[in-house]
């Protein structure tokens, strides 16, 4: 399928009827973090991992507090997931978390990821929400490029160290 252009994949929400391709989805996802996420917690043990991603997805599909949207074509293509974060005692205290975005590394630069946080700050929107946060990692330049596109701007650096 071709996806150069929007009108070849959709957005929808997913629901536990989704579970097992977002799942697949989210896998995709980790085999690239070991590299990033080494510290602090060391690299993931992988019977766990699949254990925490299930509940993770499990609990945004079951929560009214939480989304996950997908975008497909032929295939599920691309997935975010986006959960409320209330921030009593700030002048923004309706905010969110924008996590697990991903998209299919052969389908990249094709407007899914944009369509995706687009489709998550729409949703938001709607539920009040004033201010949204997405993290990524320092180096990866091509996040930065993409989130900077997208309205987001680094604020903070967050460091570990073993002990």
């Amino acid at each position: 399928m071709d996806f150069s252009n929007k009108e070849s994949f959709q957005i929808s929400v997913a629901g536990p009827d989704r579970v097992d391709v977002v799942l697949k989805q989210w896998q995709q996802l980790t085999s690239y973090l070991p590299i990033h996420h080494a510290k602090p917690f060391g690299l993931p043990i992988p019977e766990h991992l699949e254990n925490q991603l299930y509940h993770t997805l499990e609990q945004c599909i079951e929560r009214d507090d939480a989304m996950i949207f997908i975008a497909e074509g032929d295939k599920v293509c691309g997935t975010i997931a986006v959960i409320l974060n209330q921030q009593t005692g700030y002048t923004q205290p309706n905010s969110s978390v924008l996590f697990n975005l991903w998209v299919e590394p052969d389908l990249r630069r094709k407007g899914i990821g944009q369509a995706l946080v687009t489709e998550a700050k729409q949703w938001l929107k709607a539920q009040g929400v004033t201010s949204v946060q997405a993290g990524w990692h320092p180096g990866n330049t091509e996040a930065d490029d993409f989130w900077l596109k997208q309205g987001f701007s680094p604020y903070e650096t967050i460091g570990s160290a073993f002990l």
